[in-house]
């Protein structure tokens, strides 16, 4: 099994179709399929080939679509690396990944340059805008003068084929390592699941290409059954971008993260542009608030289908499907082949409405993580992915996320999951976003602490939102310190960095 042959597939079965829309510039699937067999032949010349590590650090390019054929093409690994992340973590990644090569842009090379300084199996730097110059390569230039070579390694479907390092958000990432078959099981439910019975679906990706959720929106598009559709890509997330594009190319669905939808709702630009066209968003990556998805689907006519997974499962894990009723606070239920269930912390399952660590077991789980054996055998412990995250499944099989084990807070012996808290505290009309955290406290071991953005040209002091979260949920979970800031830290998926809140403290 090679994922390559997905695309290979689509072209026999449908010809020549437009796959991409970029900057207002055409990429027929044959197109790019030309430019990654000659980009996989270039490779080769270059001493690269199976097993070997690629990091591909770019922006949403199409050249991306390429790097991911070409590099699969010859049974190699991608090693994605988001281009916003800092020198520190970008020089980590491209020493512990034990990468042979780098495909980058010429506005992000100093970037490489600096954190590869010292590391010695990083052998040519491919450079998209660049030149060749002692071990740079023009990543152009090679694909120009490199021959096509259709031939596709045959790999097994356990084989390695993507390696996308978590956010650390708390400690050094890890690299999670996603072999052919678990990609390939992921893009096929996830196509199984959106339940369309007619082709035609124009998609906007913005999502990070160098991120699983990114990844399996991108992979879902070579198993789609239907001739028709592409998708209208994005460089980067951009409120009024989005708006002209969906209104230009009559943009049919919208994927993204919760950040981008609160910053969509509450952008000025969306009175302007004819968005009529948006039937359907799915949402997933972080907590969804009942407020947001109210207020979206209100403000912009269409349905919100929230999902829940996570990188280690490739990365999708539970649904909500439009044949099925939704549920508020459901993240949905599980996606075909994939077991969910609630561990207590002895690893034993617990009935339906009680609340515990959510366990994942399916085609989706990873292999393991790189050049981490003891942390895979715990994490993989039993045949059970143990997520880290807190929640519950309904006597239906619907799931509900509540809450990550390290952000729990325990106060006198309590425990308090900060969701709870940050969806009643998000309902107050000056709160723009909240994220909860606990403090250390000598009479309770730990008491909350809430740090806020407000709304703008809304005033709030600490005395009122206190009173409020005493009006609203029992006081014992009411705050006892609350912070306002301008912005709250989160990774380059929209993730709150609690890590960092806790430095404000």
């Amino acid at each position: 099994m090679n994922l390559v042959k997905l695309g290979a597939e689509r072209i026999e079965k449908f010809g020549e179709i437009v796959s991409i829309v970029f900057e207002d510039e055409e990429y027929t699937n044959t197109r790019i399929n030309e430019m990654g067999c000659r980009l996989a032949a270039g490779l080769k010349s270059l001493g690269i080939g199976r097993g070997d590590h690629v990091v591909v650090s770019l922006p949403n390019l199409p050249e991306v679509f390429v790097c991911f054929q070409a590099i699969w093409r010859i049974g190699a690994v991608i090693v994605p690396i988001m281009f916003l992340l800092g020198d520190n973590e970008t020089r980590y990644i491209l020493n512990h990944s034990d990468a042979k090569a780098v495909i980058t842009s010429q506005d992000l090379l100093y970037k490489i340059e600096n954190a590869r300084e010292g590391i010695d199996h990083i052998k040519k730097v491919l450079v998209i805008g660049g030149e060749d110059q002692g071990d740079r390569v023009d990543f152009h230039g090679l694909i120009d003068r490199s021959p096509i070579d259709a031939r596709i390694e045959e790999m097994d479907e356990n084989d390695v084929a993507l390696m996308i390092y978590t956010s650390g958000t708390t400690g050094q990432p890890k690299g999670v390592m996603l072999s052919h078959n678990n990609l390939y099981q992921n893009a096929i439910a996830a196509w199984e699941v959106n339940e369309l019975e007619k082709g035609g679906t124009i998609v906007l990706l913005c999502l990070p290409l160098a991120h699983s959720f990114g990844v399996v929106v991108m992979n879902a598009g070579n198993v789609s059954p239907f001739k028709e559709g592409f998708y209208v890509l994005m460089r980067w997330f951009d409120p009024e971008e989005v708006f002209r594009l969906i209104e230009k190319y009559r943009v049919t669905r919208f994927i993204g993260v919760p950040t981008m939808f609160q910053m969509l709702l509450n952008h000025p630009a969306g009175e302007k542009y004819d968005l009529s066209s948006l039937e359907r968003c799915t949402i997933s990556a972080a907590p969804v608030t009942e407020e947001l998805h109210r207020a979206f689907t209100s403000k912009f006519n269409c349905s919100m289908y929230e999902g829940y997974g996570l990188t280690e499962a490739s990365p999708a894990v539970a649904v909500c499907r439009p044949s099925m009723p939704r549920k508020k606070g459901s993240t949905g239920v599980p996606i075909p082949g994939v077991e969910v269930k609630i561990f207590d912390p002895e690893d034993r399952e617990v009935p339906a409405g009680e609340q515990g660590e959510i366990v994942v077991r399916g085609p989706n789980v990873m292999v393991g993580y790189y050049k981490r054996p003891e942390e895979t055998r715990e994490t993989l412990r039993g045949g059970w992915l143990h997520t880290g995250d807190v929640g519950y499944l309904d006597e239906e099989g619907y799931l509900y996320i509540t809450d990550r084990i390290k952000d729990m807070v325990i106060k006198g012996g309590y425990n308090i999951y900060p969701s709870e808290i940050e969806e009643y505290l998000e309902e107050h009309p000056a709160v723009a976003e909240v994220s909860v955290i606990g403090i250390p406290d000598e009479k309770y071991g730990e008491v909350i602490m809430a740090f806020i953005v407000g709304m703008p040209g809304r005033e709030l002091t600490e005395e009122e939102v206190i009173q409020y979260a005493n009006s609203k949920m029992t006081p014992f979970k009411a705050p006892s310190r609350v912070k306002f800031v301008d912005a709250l830290p989160k990774s380059l998926v929209g993730k709150v960095l609690k890590k960092e809140l806790r430095k404000l403290v």
